[in-house]
Order: structure tokens, then sequence, then C-alpha cells
């Protein structure tokens, strides 16, 4: 009973110029809500051999994810982004062959192995954060083996990326929120040297978070223990247009452990901020449809360690968290006067609700930070409580408010997402024909067939024309919406439609449609050729001969180990994962973070008054410091640890 028309010419792998928000997701059911949200694409793990090992995600639910995100146009990233052992490339080759059957757009990947292997796919590779992509050379060599994506250095400042984007072909992308490594990604092995779970591995402990002694040579403290390894979060959403600006096309969100209201509240709050910046510059986004939330979306309101646009505009110091590695959330003010377990805040009424979370703190460190909940509001009289007893809190703490109850009540309920399309109702001498139309570059429609037996002409045409206009538009619960003046005729006469016949066309339609978009998708994808990845590897001479050799190239299979050797790169030394490299007295993290910059005691600006070498100091751990100062970068040696060597000791 009718037909399906599909037209369309926007091929599915045609993303070179077009601007795109990546958001993360740890299941699909964050993947769905981030798309809602407004993300352009989604970064997930599969079921093994990604970077989060605790957010794997099996095929099927990928497949089901891959079909939801192709109807907006949105693509779907999946990260194989882990060093793996010569017995784990086949099944991680067997895995990826799989996922590119279900439609996945892309594969993330950091082991040279692997990416040998998948250079036949007609799927692209990206190349993961974990590649360290921090120099022009680098960004050419990847460039080169025909990476579609390159991910590049969280650390590198407007002026680098511009210059790597405009001499590669690859798109940019970059990271624009979200939790920061303190090291070089890819270049930290603190966590398995230390405790055996590998962040190349995706099982990292986080051991930078911790709160370390700093020392210099001869004992002497040179600071008060604090967590000198911390950083604050990533937020650039000020710099949005200047990076779009330097190049960037792909704009990363960090956090593939967070929940479905951390994802979808960022993803909003980017997309409001993307689309301005896009249309003020003539750019045309990567997806379809326009999102609508029951929120106003606010990066206060999610979890945080404070926020950073991290030397986006060259070497700075306000990067780091040295207080706590915890999340303080919004800052409120100060009590200025307190009550037996409150305090007076003026306009409390309309700022605090009953199940807020609060935390209190010192800015010249009197007490400790602590957190209560807010159990009642009276006037501007806020009173808080815990399990306990009494809270008494000191005059001049300081207030934040690291859980919003009444937005945390708005984030549960689903965005909605929803692409324009029109109707077009014409006639033969059999039938009545609907037609249903993107209103986008796509140009997707679908049409049904209606017999004209037994449907008379409507005794008041434009009566008619209104209720058959207004039914078509019915359009909740779908991804749809249009109005009635989206609605066309071309009739010698109008019928009168029952109800149910209009309602069945409109249903015919919508779902008609939604396969011509995925068909769209499968058929664009049948067209795509391999990429040079995979074969006839050529590095250029300046990148081979700044490629590290030692354990620090990563890596970890025979088939990486040839991927070098073919590029004229002979790597000494397996990575430490091995089992075969220690790391007692070697170099763990790379890092642009350095602790003295951030104390105010930057060797470029006053000489040291301390010994060196600086060692920071956990218990067993022992870190020696090491400054490149021509560089704006701090090298961490292992000393010692009990669990050095990759034991199963946790830290």
């Amino acid at each position: 009973m009718g037909k399906i028309l599909c037209e369309t010419d926007n091929p599915a792998d045609g993303i070179g110029g077009l601007v795109e928000l990546l958001a993360p997701a740890r299941d699909i059911g964050v993947a769905r809500e981030a798309i809602l949200a407004g993300a352009d694409a989604i970064y997930i793990g599969a079921s093994a051999f990604g970077a989060r090992s605790a957010a794997a995600n099996e095929v099927s639910d990928i497949s089901k994810l891959c079909d939801f995100a192709h109807i907006f146009g949105c693509r779907v990233y999946v990260a194989l982004n882990t060093l793996l052992t010569d017995s784990e490339l086949p099944r991680a080759e067997s895995l990826a062959k799989t996922l590119c059957e279900v439609g996945v757009d892309a594969f993330i990947v950091q082991d040279m192995g692997l990416a040998s292997r998948l250079g036949c796919l007609p799927v692209p590779l990206h190349a993961s954060t974990q590649c360290d992509i921090r120099t022009l050379e680098k960004a050419k060599f990847f460039d080169s083996l025909g990476f579609q994506t390159i991910v590049l250095a969280r650390e590198l400042s407007l002026s680098q990326i511009s210059q790597i984007a405009q001499n590669v072909k690859s798109r940019i992308e970059c990271f624009v929120h979200g939790a920061l490594c303190v090291s070089y990604s890819g270049c930290c092995y603190l966590s398995y040297a230390i405790g055996g779970r590998s962040g190349n591995r995706g099982e990292c402990a986080q051991p930078c978070r911790m709160k370390y002694s700093l020392v210099g040579a001869d004992g002497a403290e040179i600071s008060a223990p604090a967590h000198f390894l911390s950083l604050r979060d990533m937020n650039r959403s000020a710099n949005v247009g200047e990076m779009l600006d330097a190049g960037v096309r792909s704009f990363k969100i960090e956090g593939r452990l967070k929940d479905a209201a951390y994802v979808k509240n960022i993803t909003a709050y980017y997309r409001k901020i993307l689309d301005s910046e896009i249309a003020a510059r003539g750019l045309v986004r990567s997806s379809y449809g326009d999102s609508e939330t029951a929120f106003v979306p606010d990066t206060a309101k999610s979890f945080s360690r404070g926020f950073t646009e991290y030397h986006l505009h060259g070497t700075n110091a306000g990067c780091a968290s040295f207080d706590t590695p915890k999340s303080r959330g919004e800052f409120l003010g100060v009590a200025k006067k307190t009550l037996k377990n409150g305090f007076v805040f003026s306009g409390a009424a309309n700022i605090f609700h009953n199940g807020d979370g609060l935390l209190f703190d010192s800015p010249e460190g009197a007490f400790p930070p602590f957190g209560a909940p807010v159990c009642g509001v009276r006037g501007d009289a806020v009173f808080v409580g815990r399990p306990g007893g009494v809270v008494n809190i000191p005059r001049g703490a300081g207030i934040w408010r690291n859980f919003d109850a009444n937005f945390s009540r708005k984030l549960k309920s689903l965005p909605e997402r929803k692409m324009e399309v029109e109707f077009e109702i014409s006639e033969t001498e059999e039938s009545y024909e609907f037609k249903m139309k993107l209103c986008d570059a796509r140009a997707v429609a679908a049409e049904f067939s209606m017999p004209k037996a037994g449907i008379p002409e409507a005794k008041n045409s434009e009566s008619a024309r209104e209720k058959i206009a207004e039914s078509l538009c019915k359009l909740g619960g779908t991804n749809f919406k249009s109005s009635p003046d989206r609605v066309h005729f071309k009739c010698a006469r109008i019928p009168f439609f029952k109800p149910a016949q209009i309602n069945e066309a409109r249903r015919a339609l919508v779902g008609r449609i939604e396969f011509c978009i995925l068909s769209d998708f499968k058929i664009a994808r049948s067209c795509r050729g391999t990429r040079g990845a995979g074969g006839g590897f050529s590095a250029s001479k300046p990148f081979a001969e700044s490629m590290p050799t030692d354990f620090s190239a990563n890596v970890l299979n025979r088939e990486a180990e040839k991927f070098y050797a073919d590029a004229g790169i002979a790597v000494r030394e397996l990575a430490p994962e091995s089992g075969k490299t220690g790391l007692i007295g070697r170099r763990v993290m790379t890092a642009k973070h350095c602790v003295l910059r951030e104390l105010g005691m930057c060797k470029k600006k006053i000489a040291p008054s301390f010994k060196e070498p600086l060692r920071l100091v956990n218990g067993d751990v022992e870190l020696e410091m090491k400054f490149n100062c021509s560089k704006c970068e701090c090298e961490l040696f292992l000393i010692s640890s009990r669990g050095a060597g990759g034991s199963s000791c946790k830290c």
C-alpha cells in the first residue's frame, strides 16, 4: 500500500568541513540523552579494548545506538584505544569488523598494530589523544597515514593548533570541556608503576589525585602537603569561536565515566554556544535537528574541580586544584551571620532548596572543609543537617553548592530533538499521494498512497485543509516537527479524510522516512574506499628522528613494532605493560603542569630558595621532579614504590 522515495545529496562520510560537537557516553542510555541534548557525534567504548574499562558496551547495544544516532545524522565513534598484546590483536580486529557491520562511523585507536589491521575496513580511523600529537611533525605523520581525524594534545595553544590545522588534511579534534590528565596523554606510567593499573590499558587508578608532600633534596618541606598533581577541569566555553578560527572542527567533551545528568547538561551548554559561533562564521554543523531541554544548561551545576582554559593562550598558572580533587560546585557566597545548624543568606528562599548539598570551607584554612545538606529554608534563614548532631558553621565560611536539588529534578526529564519536515498532498486518478520531506540538506523524502475510493470531497474545503494540516503536524513522540504552513495541497479538490486515515498516513510516513534516512547512511558507507592506514607507511624524516625508541613509544605487540620499523623507527624497548621493562629510576610522567609555577615559584622568574632535586612523596611512593624550563614542562621519575614494576596493589 504505497511506495518509498529516498532522495539524498549529503553523503554520510562528507564531514571534512562540518563542525561537530562530540559527547561522551558510558552506555547507550547516556548516548541517547546526549544526542537529544544536541550532540553531533558520540564516542563510546565497546565490550573490550577501550581506555575506560568501566565503560564497556555490547555490540547489540551499539547497533541500536547507531540506528538512533543516524536518524539525526549523528555519528558513533567506538574507542578501541588501548595498547594491545599480540594475543589480543586478532580479537580486537574481529570486534572491529563486527562493529563495522552494525554501522559504527569510526574507530578511535592508539595502538598502531591495530591500526595496521583495520586499514582495510571501510570505516575511518581517528588518532586517539593517547597518540600524544603535540607537534606539527607528528600531526603530519598521522595525516600521511590517512587518519580522518587527529585528536590534538590538550596542552596546545591556539597558535599551535592553528599551525597544525593549516598543514594537514586530517580533521582537527580538540577537547573543550572536562577532567584533565596532568600528563600528556599516553605519556603517563605512574598508575601502572605503583599499582599495576595501566592508563594505556584503560585502568588508570588516578594517583595524580592523591595528596603528596613536596620536599627538597635536603628533606626540607617546600610547601604544606597538597594534591600537587591534581588539575582543575577544562572549560573552554569562552574560547569556542577562537578555536573555530584556529581550525578546530570537532569539539570534544571528556567524560566517558560520567552520568547522563552531567553529559546532557554540558552537551546542551556547548550546543548553544557552538550554534551561535557557527552561524556567525557561515559554517555548518554536522548533524540535524533542534534540541530543547526543560533546564537552562549551566556548567556550574555539574561536577567540576574548578575551571581552567588550560594554556590555550600560552603557558600560565591557575590550572591546579591543590586543595581537593573533589568537586566544590558553584560558589554562592560567605556566611556573614550564622545560626544553630544554619546561616543567614540574603534572598535564600529563591536560591536554596531542600536537599541541596553544600560545602563549607575557609579561604585561610582555619578549618577543614565539610559538607551538609539543606533541610529547611525559612525566609533568609537556611538550615542544614547531617548525621551526628549539631552543625556549627563558622562565620566567614565560604558556601559552595555541589548538588542543586531543583536543577537535578529538571535534569531528569529527557531533552527533545526534532527535525523540521514538510508535507505535500497530491492526487492521481486512483489515489491521494502523501509526501513527507526533511527540510534540511539531506533532502530525504517518503511517500504514502491512499486509494480514492470511498473518500468524499470536503464540503468546507478551507476547514478541511486546516484539519488535515493540524492532524499531520501532530508529531509528538516522534523525531520530527512541522507546522500547518508547511503542509501543501496540490489537489483539484480537497478530500474529507477521517481522523484515522490521516493518522495512518502520518504514522506510515514517519516510519518510512526514518527507513530512508538509515538507508541513505548505509548506501554512503558502501561507497567508501579504504584509507592509507594499513600498508605502505612512510614517516617524514623529522618525525622519525624525534620519535622515542624506548618504552615511551608504547609498543606492546610485534605488529606495532613492525609498523614503526617500516616508518624507519627502530623501537628498542617494549612498553612497560609487557612486564619486561622496569620503571624504577625511569620517567613515568611528562607534564605541562608545573608545581613551582602554580606556587608562584617559577624558576624562570625567581631564583630557587630550595635544594634540588625536588621530590613528591606519598607513603612508599617517591617521585623526583625535573624541570625543563625551556619548554615549560616537568618530568617525574619514579624513585621508589613498594608496588613498582606492576604488582597488584591499588593506590
